[in-house]
C-alpha cells in the first residue's frame, strides 16, 4: 500500500534582507502547525544563506531577479525558475512579497492553492490569488503583517509572540572566531555604518565619534568589529581610521553566515536601518540605531532590546533615498547614541 505523502509548502519572499527575515515567525508557525511538511522558500540568491538558518525550511528555489532582468539571460533564468517551483506539486503557495511579479510566478507553480495578501501596493495582484488574506491593519510591523496572514491561510489565531528561530552555524562560527583571533576583546561591540538608501547612512564620522566617546569612558575592556557588504569598504576604511580604540574591520571578508555569527558573538550592535540590524533582532542581540527617512513602527528592528534613535525633526518618515540637506544626520548627538548603548548593556 502506497503511504500519503507529506505536506508540502512554497514560502515566496524573495527579498530584501529585512524582508525575509520578517518572514521567519510566519514560517515557524506554519512548521508548528504542520509538523510534518516539507517546506521550501523562493529567494534571491544574495539571500539563500539566510534562508537555510531557518530550521525548518527544506528547499530553496532562486530568484535569479539579475539574469530575468536581462535579455539574452532571460529565457535560461526563467526556465530553471520554471522548473524550480514545479518540480514538486505543493498543498500551497504563499507569496509574503505581494508583488505583481511574486504573485504571477506563484501561480505558475503547481500547486492547489495560492495565496497572498488581501492588500498589495501594485494593481493587478490579487488577481492570481485563489485565496486573499488580511496583513491587518496597514499600519503594523512587517513581522505582525506576516504572522496574520500565516495565521489565517492555517486557520487558527495570530500567536501574540513572534518567534524567530535561527538554528547554530558552527562552521561560520569558527571562521569568525578566527578573522578575530589575537584582535578582539571578549566584550565585542559590532558596527556596521553601511545602508542601502544614502539618507538612511549616518556618516562614519558620526560612528567613529560613539565609539570613541564609549571607549574613553572607562569602558576600555570593550572593542569593536566593524561589518557590511563588500561594497562598504570604504565606509569600514573611514570608520576605522578615525577610530581610537581597538577594532577589527571584517567587511570585504565574510559571507552573511559570518555576519550572523559574528552579530551573535557580540555583546550589542551599533547600526544604521540596515539588514543587520534585522538580524541583530532576530537573534536577540542588543542594537542601537537611527531611523530617519523610514518609520521603525512598520519596519524597524522588532525587539524589545532595541534603542530606536530618531532625529527631532518635522521631515522624518519622508521615504526619500536621497536628501540633499542631511538635517537628520547632524540632529542625533554622539552622546545620546553612547547612553543608548550603555543603558542596553547595562553599564
Amino acid at each position: 500500500m502506497q503511504s500519503q505523502r507529506n505536506m508540502r509548502f512554497l514560502i515566496v519572499k524573495p527579498s530584501s534582507l529585512g524582508d525575509v527575515i520578517h518572514a521567519f515567525p510566519a514560517v515557524s508557525l506554519l512548521a508548528r502547525h504542520e509538523p510534518e511538511a516539507e517546506i521550501d522558500w523562493m529567494v534571491v540568491p544574495a539571500f539563500a544563506s539566510v534562508v537555510r538558518y531557518h530550521p525548518a525550511v527544506n528547499g530553496i528555489v532562486l530568484f535569479r531577479r539579475k539574469e530575468l532582468g536581462q535579455l539574452p539571460k532571460f529565457p535560461k533564468a526563467f526556465s530553471e525558475l520554471l522548473s524550480g517551483i514545479r518540480k514538486a506539486r505543493y498543498d500551497g503557495v504563499i507569496d509574503l512579497q505581494g508583488l505583481l511579479r511574486s504573485a504571477v510566478i506563484s501561480r505558475l507553480a503547481k500547486t492547489r492553492v495560492v495565496a497572498g495578501p488581501a492588500v498589495s501596493r501594485e494593481w493587478g495582484t490579487g488577481i492570481f490569488y485563489q485565496r486573499r488574506l488580511d496583513p491587518g491593519d496597514r499600519f503594523r510591523h512587517a513581522v505582525r503583517k506576516n504572522l496574520s496572514m500565516m495565521a489565517e491561510f492555517l486557520g487558527v489565531p495570530e500567536p501574540d509572540k513572534a518567534e524567530f528561530e535561527f538554528k547554530a552555524n558552527p562552521v561560520a562560527a569558527q571562521r569568525v572566531v578566527t578573522l578575530l583571533r589575537g584582535s578582539a576583546k571578549e566584550k565585542l561591540i559590532a558596527v556596521a555604518p553601511g545602508a542601502r538608501w544614502h539618507s538612511k547612512q549616518w556618516p562614519p564620522e558620526f560612528f567613529a565619534e560613539t565609539l570613541n566617546l564609549f571607549y574613553r569612558d572607562h569602558h576600555d575592556d570593550y572593542s569593536f568589529v566593524i561589518l557590511g557588504s563588500p561594497d562598504e569598504k570604504p565606509l569600514g576604511e573611514q570608520l576605522q581610521k578615525h577610530l581610537k580604540a581597538p577594532a577589527v574591520n571584517l567587511i570585504g571578508l565574510t559571507g552573511i553566515p559570518e555576519l550572523v555569527e559574528a552579530i551573535r558573538r557580540s555583546r550589542l550592535l551599533f547600526c544604521n536601518d540596515s539588514g543587520p540590524m534585522h538580524i541583530a533582532a532576530a537573534l536577540g542581540t542588543p542594537l542601537v540605531c537611527m531611523f530617519g527617512p523610514t518609520d521603525p513602527v512598520l519596519t524597524g528592528p522588532f525587539s524589545d532590546r532595541a534603542e530606536i534613535l530618531v532625529p527631532p525633526l518635522e521631515c522624518i518618515k519622508c521615504f526619500r533615498r536621497e536628501c540633499e540637506r542631511g538635517e537628520c544626520h547632524r540632529a542625533i548627538s554622539a552622546g545620546d547614541a553612547k547612553k543608548s548603548a550603555e543603558k542596553l548593556l547595562g553599564i
